[in-house]
């Protein structure tokens, strides 16, 4: 009698397709970009509207594969090849591990330091 009311479904081939805006590979980017201890989130108002708000994150996407490039500052005084290797490395994988696309390349240019307005603590280790 459960199998009569169970429906059945559809190969996943046969569903539909999905389609991801460039404009959210973006923004993942972005947020990924800004998850890196190290970066820093600057610009607003107007600064938003110029283009100057950092991390900011371009997107192409073709298939199931995508290039991006992202624009970021970084806290003085961390290392900036170090953070741009990160920058990369977590775009890279968050885009891939949220969105399911293959990242075939994430360029990262560091566009400005920032001085931090508070010095970090850190913990004797």
């Amino acid at each position: 009698m459960a199998e009569d009311t169970q429906l059945t479904r559809a190969a996943p081939s046969e569903r539909g397709d999905l389609e991801i805006a460039v404009r959210v590979v973006q923004k993942v980017a972005r947020i990924a970009a800004g998850e890196v201890r190290g970066v820093a989130s600057t610009g607003s108002g107007l600064d938003h509207l110029l283009g100057h708000q950092y991390p900011s994150a371009d997107a192409t996407v073709a298939g199931a594969h995508a290039s991006i490039r992202v624009d970021v500052a970084v806290l003085w005084p961390y290392p900036l090849a170090l953070i741009g290797a990160q920058v990369r490395d977590h775009v890279r994988a968050r885009v891939n591990e949220l969105v399911g696309l293959n990242v075939d390349a994430v360029d990262v240019t560091v566009s400005k330091v920032v001085l931090a307005s508070q010095p970090e603590t850190r913990r004797v280790q």
